[in-house]
C-alpha cells in the first residue's frame, strides 16, 4: 500500500495517536490519504467501530465508506456532521426531555411553526421578516447562542427564538440546525453522556476542516477532548464558504485548540501543469491568513495561462466560445468549463453558445432564461403585448400578493370566456366596474392595481420607449423588488439577474434598432425552449460550485473589479482574502489549459460601464501569463489611437475608440462614451484626447 503514496502522504497515513492537521493542497490526493489512513488504523488492530469519519456531504461519506470497504474489507462509520448529530440524539436525547422518536422538521415545517410563533406573540409580519428571523435563529444555533443570549442583543428576536424552541420541544420535533446545536447542549449539560461517546470513538477523522462552522468545530473538540486523536484534513487556501457560516480560523487555530498537533503538508499536485500551479501560488501569497505552502507538479510546465482582454462583453463571450471550439479537436466538451463569480454572468455566454450551437449545462443553477424572476418579468411584458395569455396572467397577477387564489382565478377565467373577452380585457372591464363578478374589496383593489400597471406599460410601449427602460419600469411598477425581499437569502442574486435582463434588452436594441417588444420576447422565448439532452456539454457554473471538480480547459471570465472581486467586498480585508481564495480555487481546477478573460466595457446593471481589470490579474506573476492582446500604453497626449483604445476627453469623460478614419478636417475618431451612451465623431487635432490611465493595468 505504501508504494502508492508519496513521502508526505505516507507520513499522514501512518500517523496514529495525537492530533494531526493535514494541509491538503488542491489535487494532492486528499481522499486517498484519508481512506488509506483508515485502512492503516484497521490493519494495526483498531476496532472498526472505534473509528469515526466525518465529511460535509452524503456523497463524500458514501465514497469514503465504499473506498474503505474495497481497501480494507471492513466497514467504518462515515457520515456528515448532521447525520452524526441525529445518531447521537436518537440514542441520548431523552436526557434533554425529548422522546427518541422525535421528528426532524424540514424548511416548510419550520416556516409554519415560526408563523404560529409570530401570531401568538402578536408580531405583525412585515414582508421578509419571517424569513429573516428564520435565518437569524439558524445563525444563532450554528454560533451556539441560546435564546437568552440573543435576548440581550435583540429582545424581539430572542423572544421569538425562545418560543420557537419551546414549541419544537412540545411537538417532540427538532429542526436541521438542532442536529448540531442539541448534541452540544447535551454534552455540556451531561458530561457522562459526552464521556460515553468519547470512549466509543477513539479515532476521529474530519474532512474539509476549513469549512467547519462554530458548532461543528465545537462538536469535534468535545468528542476529541479526552484522547485528542483527531485527524483533520483541509486547506485554508480553499476556504470559500463564510457566507454559509464557515470560519477559516477553525483550521488556522488548530494548533491552539489541539496543542502538540502534528502538521503535515501535502503539496504535490497530481492534477495541473506546473505553470498553472506557480501562477496560483503567486496569487495566494497575497493573503495573510494562511499556512505557507507551494503546490508543485511533476506533470511538466504546460502552456502559459492565456489572458484575453476583450473590447466588450460580447467580444469576451465570443472569444471563449471560439476557443472551446478549437479545443474540441483534442478534448470533449465535458472537459471544458466556464467559471463566473455570480450567476447573472451566465447570460451573455449562454447567448453566444446558443448562437454557435455549442451545447452547455448550467451546474448548480438554472439557465438564465429559466430563472423564476426572469420568467416572471417576461410574463408581465407578455401581458403588455397580448391580453389573452392566461398562463402569463396567472403567473403575474399575484406579484405581489393580491389575494387572488386558485378559486378566484378559475372564476375570472370562466367569466372572461363567458363574456368572449380576453382575460386582461375582462379584468380591465371589472376594474372600471363595467363587468360584475363577486370579488372581495382586497381582490378587486389588487386587480385594479394590476390592470393600471399593465396599461401604463402598454402606453410606454406604444410611445416606443426603449425596451431596456420598459423592463426596468415593469420591475419598478410591479413592485417586484419588494416581492423579492421576502426571501432575503436570494434577494441580491435575483436582483442582479433582473439588472442583467435590462442589460440584455439594451444590448438587443443596439443590434436591432427597429425591433419591437414583441420581437424581443419572441427571441427570448426561443432561448428558453428546452432541447433534447446531449451527452457532451460545456459546463457553466459559479466558482463556488466548482470546488472539488477538475477540467482540462478552464475559463475564468469577468476578471474585473466589482465583478471579481465582487462589488460587495468593498474595504473588508477578510472578504477580499476570501475572494482571492475563490480565484485560487478556480485556477487550480485547471489541468491543461487556463484562460483568464475580461472586458473593457460591458452592459452591467442595466447600463454600459467602463470596467477596470481585477487586481488579481496584477497579483499573478507575469512570467506565467501570455497576454494575447497586449499593446504599449502611454499616458501622453497622442494623435494616433487604435480601435479599442480607452481615451479621456475633458468634457465627455472616458470613451472607447470605435473607428479611425480621415475626413476633410484630418484624422477623426468615432468614440463611444459609456456614461452618456453616445458615440461622438471627434477630430483628433481639436479633441486633444489623452490615453486613459484606466487602461494602464491591461
Amino acid at each position: 500500500m505504501s508504494e502508492e503514496l508519496n513521502p508526505a502522504q505516507q507520513s499522514a497515513v501512518h500517523h496514529v495517536e495525537g492530533p494531526a492537521l493535514i494541509i491538503a493542497g488542491a489535487g494532492s490526493g486528499k481522499t486517498r490519504v484519508v481512506t488509506f489512513r483508515i485502512a492503516h488504523l484497521l490493519s494495526i488492530g483498531i476496532p472498526s467501530d472505534e473509528i469515526l469519519a466525518v465529511t460535509f456531504t452524503n456523497k463524500a461519506a458514501e465514497e469514503m465508506r465504499h473506498r474503505v470497504e474495497k481497501l480494507a474489507r471492513n466497514f467504518v462509520l462515515a457520515c456528515t456532521f448532521h447525520s452524526l448529530g441525529a445518531r447521537i440524539l436518537r440514542e441520548s436525547i431523552p436526557r434533554l426531555g425529548y422522546n427518541r422518536d422525535f421528528t426532524i422538521y424540514d424548511e416548510d415545517d419550520t416556516d409554519k411553526l415560526l408563523k404560529d410563533c409570530l401570531i401568538e406573540l402578536n408580531i405583525r409580519e412585515e414582508k421578509g421578516f419571517q424569513k429573516t428571523a428564520r435565518m437569524q435563529i439558524s445563525g444563532a444555533k450554528n454560533s451556539l447562542l441560546t435564546p437568552e443570549a440573543i435576548m440581550k442583543e435583540d429582545g424581539t428576536l430572542g423572544t421569538i427564538y425562545q418560543l420557537y424552541q419551546a414549541k419544537l420541544k412540545s411537538y417532540q420535533a427538532v429542526d436541521f440546525d438542532d442536529l448540531l446545536y442539541l448534541p452540544i447542549l447535551l454534552f455540556q449539560q451531561c458530561p457522562d453522556v459526552l464521556q460515553m461517546y468519547q470512549k466509543r470513538w477513539s479515532f476521529i477523522l474530519i474532512d474539509e476542516y476549513q469549512d467547519t462552522n462554530a458548532a461543528q468545530h465545537t462538536l469535534a473538540k468535545l468528542l476529541a477532548a479526552q484522547h485528542q486523536n483527531v485527524f483533520a484534513v483541509g486547506d485554508p487556501d480553499q476556504s470559500i464558504y463564510s457566507w454559509r457560516g464557515a470560519n477559516v480560523d477553525n483550521i488556522l487555530n488548530f494548533e491552539r485548540d489541539f496543542p502538540g498537533a502534528k502538521i503535515i503538508t501535502l503539496d504535490q499536485n497530481y492534477r495541473s501543469r506546473s505553470t498553472i500551479l506557480n501562477a496560483a501560488n503567486g496569487l495566494i501569497k497575497h493573503n495573510i491568513s494562511r499556512y505557507e505552502k507551494n503546490l508543485w507538479s511533476a506533470l511538466g510546465p504546460g502552456e502559459k495561462i492565456k489572458l484575453y482582454i476583450a473590447e466588450n462583453d460580447h467580444g469576451e463571450a465570443e472569444y471563449v466560445a471560439r476557443q472551446i471550439l478549437q479545443h474540441h479537436d483534442n478534448f470533449t466538451l465535458n472537459d471544458c468549463v466556464i467559471f463566473y463569480r455570480t450567476n447573472f454572468q451566465s447570460r451573455i455566454f449562454e447567448d453566444m453558445l446558443l448562437k454557435l450551437r455549442i451545447p452547455y449545462t448550467i451546474i448548480g443553477g438554472l439557465s438564465f432564461y429559466q430563472r423564476r424572476e426572469i420568467k416572471d418579468i417576461l410574463c408581465l411584458l407578455r401581458m403588455v403585448i397580448a391580453g389573452a395569455d392566461f398562463i402569463a396572467f396567472s403567473r403575474t397577477i399575484n406579484l405581489p400578493k393580491r389575494g387572488l387564489g386558485e378559486a378566484a382565478l378559475t372564476k375570472l377565467r370562466e367569466a372572461a370566456a363567458a363574456s368572449s373577452l380576453p382575460i386582461f380585457d375582462y379584468c380591465h372591464a371589472l376594474a372600471e366596474r363595467k363587468a360584475d363578478l363577486k370579488l372581495n374589496p382586497r381582490q378587486l383593489d389588487g386587480l385594479t392595481q394590476y390592470v393600471n400597471t399593465i396599461l401604463a406599460l402598454r402606453e410606454m410601449a406604444q410611445e416606443r420607449i426603449s425596451i431596456a427602460t420598459l423592463v426596468s419600469e415593469a420591475i419598478e411598477r410591479s413592485r417586484y423588488n419588494d416581492y423579492l425581499k421576502e426571501d432575503p437569502e436570494s434577494y441580491e442574486e435575483r436582483r442582479e439577474n433582473l439588472a442583467e435582463l435590462a442589460s440584455k434588452a439594451a444590448e438587443w436594441e443596439q443590434d436591432n434598432p427597429q425591433g419591437t417588444l414583441a420581437n424581443f420576447l419572441e427571441e427570448l422565448s426561443l432561448k428558453t425552449t428546452t432541447e433534447e439532452p446531449v451527452s457532451e456539454t460545456v459546463k457553466m457554473m459559479t466558482l463556488h460550485n466548482g470546488k472539488g471538480l477538475e477540467f482540462s480547459v478552464v475559463f475564468l471570465v469577468g476578471m474585473e473589479e466589482d465583478l471579481f472581486p465582487h462589488v460587495n467586498v468593498k474595504e473588508s480585508e477578510d472578504a477580499l482574502q476570501e475572494e482571492r481564495r475563490l480565484c485560487y480555487v478556480g485556477m487550480t481546477r485547471a489541468k491543461e489549459h487556463l484562460y483568464l478573460t475580461a472586458a473593457k466595457f460591458r452592459f452591467l446593471w442595466g447600463g454600459a460601464r467602463l470596467m477596470r481589470p481585477s487586481r488579481f490579474l496584477n497579483e499573478i506573476p507575469p512570467e506565467y501569463i501570455q497576454a494575447l492582446n497586449a499593446r504599449p500604453i502611454g499616458g501622453e497626449s497622442s494623435e494616433e489611437f487604435a480601435r479599442g483604445d480607452t481615451v479621456h476627453h475633458r468634457d465627455f469623460g472616458l470613451g472607447i475608440i470605435q473607428k479611425c478614419y480621415e475626413t476633410s478636417l484630418g484624422l477623426t475618431y468615432d468614440v463611444f462614451f459609456p456614461q452618456s451612451g453616445e458615440t461622438r465623431s471627434l477630430v483628433a487635432k481639436y479633441a486633444k484626447l489623452l490615453k486613459s490611465s484606466e487602461d494602464m493595468a491591461y
